[in-house]
């Protein structure tokens, strides 16, 4: 599990590379100045190779370890404050069902002035995954089905909602909605499939393997 301090320089730090993210996207320098700068972060990308690893999740689902959900959360690259691919979403429950907000930057955007549309599949698939939560026995994505109400607009705190909806042996059903305000911007279905033991093992092997190489 990371120090809280190291956490605490890891979100300021993934903090400021969203930011030059955005201005990579969305700023028109010089080529002497731009060459600079990529100078100075090809130095700064080159400091990490000397660094030890840190250590990687190895819980998932119904048997996540506490230390392992804080280290989801930190560096998803959908909610990781940590994580500089992250918008990032925040995430929590209220009266049985799971909330978030997100406000979305240019390096997210698909039509002009518009969220990519894959991105917002992705947060929904992140809700609805926490919401799963609720059957007691979470699992892992079976089938997404999101429905564009209207475009998603940039540079705009987003809503989220997502609900459990019943459980039918292994399958788990959620749903979701996401708002500008008071404006639908789009909804979702997904069902998820807890896994049996042996899958869970077969998992579990895989990252396992990935962490040896």
């Amino acid at each position: 599990m990371e120090d809280n301090d190291i956490l605490r320089e890891k979100r300021r730090a993934g903090a400021a590379l969203r930011r030059i993210i955005d201005g990579i996207i969305t700023k028109h320098p010089e080529v002497d100045t731009m060459a600079a700068l990529a100078d100075r972060l090809e130095v700064l990308a080159d400091s990490f190779n000397s660094m030890p690893d840190k250590a990687v999740r190895t819980s998932f689902g119904h048997r996540i370890s506490a230390e392992d959900v804080r280290d989801f959360i930190e560096f998803s690259p959908l909610t990781g404050s940590a994580n500089p691919v992250a918008a990032p979403l925040r995430l929590w429950t209220d009266n049985g069902r799971a909330v978030g907000s997100v406000t979305f930057g240019r390096s997210f955007e698909g039509a002009p002035g518009v969220v990519h549309g894959g991105f917002v599949a992705a947060i929904f698939d992140e809700i609805l995954g926490f919401a799963q939560g609720f059957s007691g026995r979470p699992g892992m994505t079976g089938t997404l089905t999101i429905t564009y109400r209207a475009p998603t607009p940039l540079l705009t705190e987003l809503r989220i909602e997502g609900s459990y909806d019943g459980t039918e042996g292994r399958k788990i059903h959620t749903s979701g909605k996401l708002y500008a305000g008071d404006t639908l911007l789009a909804e979702a279905r997904g069902l998820f499939i807890s896994l049996t033991d042996e899958q869970y093992a077969s998992v579990a092997a895989m990252q396992n393997s990935s962490t040896d190489d």
